[in-house]
């Protein structure tokens, strides 16, 4: 089995690449633009990987191949044999590329969310858009799968971290025995990324400034989980039928407000020294930029009755443990002072709550023996609370930790349990194109999210524009 990697950046470096280099696949293959040549290579022989790289001039093209793009991408294929792509692009390039690898037959891995565009965060077309192009490509899939067996899967990590698979079955198991759906979920989810006013304007990778922002990096993640948990409480009569959601977005400007220029002179003695642009300068540069935190109230409708409410909080301006002002020369993929904090409430009625947190306190624990305690760098715990009263057979409260379920899989700086689940979903993707199966992140299993992520777009829209932010989107 040949594969090819289409974009080689701090993610592929970071899982795929490690993940596969082991033997998984006969031959890796890869393809960035030619002005990250110099740092991929530099990886790829630091490293000493087996890896073939190709490069692409930059393409301003985001929803077509160039013809000379095309020609490339076409040779490497039919020269390599190759089986199988990862894409692991900007979102922005998501659909041209799974468009193209579907129509040429291959099986697809591509990172979350499916689709994103420029500017998204203030454009409702755009916003609506995300709905007919997973529906485009959907369409394209199911065509390829009738010629031949495709694997299309989608990096939704959760689905293979072995405690969100607990909570999952725990929700199954009560669902089964008293026909009560999931109530409500609440769920908040902050990276913990200090974005300085210089990184807010001059950064991409995982920026602001192509006028989106969390809700089309991390955010998808808890769209996903909450339908993904939702669809496995329903039966024929509780049905979820629609969804109404109402989002409020902060932007930079907010973020600016909360933490200003006076504030930073006063917390970093180089602020003047380094910044550069002046208060008026970051507020015209950024009238268009993306959102920085989203919080949404979703209520999830079975015809005119609600079945579960659903508050999901996605933040990127939270707690963090950077201490420092200057950081361009760093990686903000991870480093840079970065720790995630993560929950997730779920009640059924009466019945069961369900309680998963993960806590970190600082990104890299000097205690190999401590890594699964509160606030270190492997935390995660689910405790379960269920109604032994009325059913004498449940336990009252159970608590599920990360330590007795971690494999250590992959090895590096700031490691931790989700890049486990990650490594997980990549063999799970290899496994299905050997034994012709779908994956458990098939990409027909996500027009929920999608549909959710576009309903949260147009809410903030609506809201900034001081319309009615409430928007109502059939299921």
């Amino acid at each position: 089995m040949n594969l090819l990697i289409i974009g080689v950046g701090h993610h592929s470096r970071r899982i795929y690449i490690p993940s596969l280099a082991n033997g998984v696949v006969d031959n890796i293959y890869g393809l960035d633009l030619l002005n990250e040549k110099a740092v991929i290579d530099k990886y790829v022989i630091e490293n000493n990987y087996a890896i073939q790289m190709y490069y692409l001039d930059n393409d301003n093209n985001l929803n077509k191949l160039k013809k000379e793009s095309l020609k490339i991408i076409n040779n490497i294929v039919t020269e390599n044999s190759i089986d199988c792509v990862i894409i692991s692009t900007d979102p922005l390039t998501h659909y041209k590329y799974a468009k193209w690898a579907l129509e040429k037959g291959l099986h697809v891995l591509m990172d979350k969310p499916i689709t994103s565009e420029k500017n998204i965060s203030y454009s409702l077309r755009k916003a609506k858009k995300l709905i007919s192009d997973y529906d485009k490509l959907a369409k394209i899939y199911i065509k390829a799968k009738d010629k031949k067996h495709i694997v299309f899967s989608l990096m939704s990590q959760r689905r293979y971290h072995p405690l969100y698979k607990i909570m999952k079955e725990k929700v199954v198991e009560v669902f089964n025995e008293t026909n009560c759906p999931i109530t409500s979920i609440q769920t908040s989810h902050s990276d913990g990324q200090w974005r300085t006013p210089n990184e807010i304007i001059d950064l991409e990778y995982h920026g602001y400034n192509l006028g989106y922002g969390k809700c089309s990096h991390s955010g998808y993640h808890s769209m996903d989980i909450i339908n993904w948990l939702i669809s496995s409480t329903e039966s024929v009569s509780k049905k979820i039928t629609g969804v109404e959601v109402f989002t409020s977005f902060l932007r930079p400007s907010d973020f600016l407000h909360q933490i200003n220029y006076s504030d930073y002179d006063k917390i970093f003695p180089d602020f003047n020294k380094i910044n550069k642009y002046s208060e008026k300068d970051f507020l015209n540069r950024t009238r268009k930029f993306g959102e920085i935190d989203a919080f949404s109230n979703i209520t999830f409708m079975s015809g005119k009755n609600i079945q579960t409410l659903a508050s999901m909080n996605l933040i990127h301006n939270g707690f963090s443990q950077r201490g420092w002002f200057s950081s361009l020369d760093k990686d903000l993929y991870k480093g840079n002072g970065r720790v995630r904090q993560e929950q997730y409430i779920v009640e059924q009625g009466p019945f069961q709550s369900l309680s998963l947190i993960t806590y970190q306190s600082q990104e890299i624990c000097e205690k190999a023996e401590d890594i699964f305690s509160m606030g270190k760098e492997f935390h995660i715990e689910l405790h379960v609370f269920r109604n032994s009263n009325l059913f004498n057979h449940w336990k009252t409260h159970e608590v599920f930790n990360m330590r007795d379920y971690s494999e250590m899989k992959l090895s590096g700086k700031s490691r931790g349990h989700q890049e486990d689940a990650r490594h997980t979903g990549v063999m799970d993707f290899i496994d299905a194109i050997k034994n012709n199966r779908d994956t458990i992140s098939d990409f027909l299993e996500h027009k929920r999210g999608t549909v959710l992520l576009s309903a949260i777009y147009q809410s903030a829209i609506k809201r900034s524009l001081s319309k009615n932010a409430l928007v109502k989107i059939n299921f």
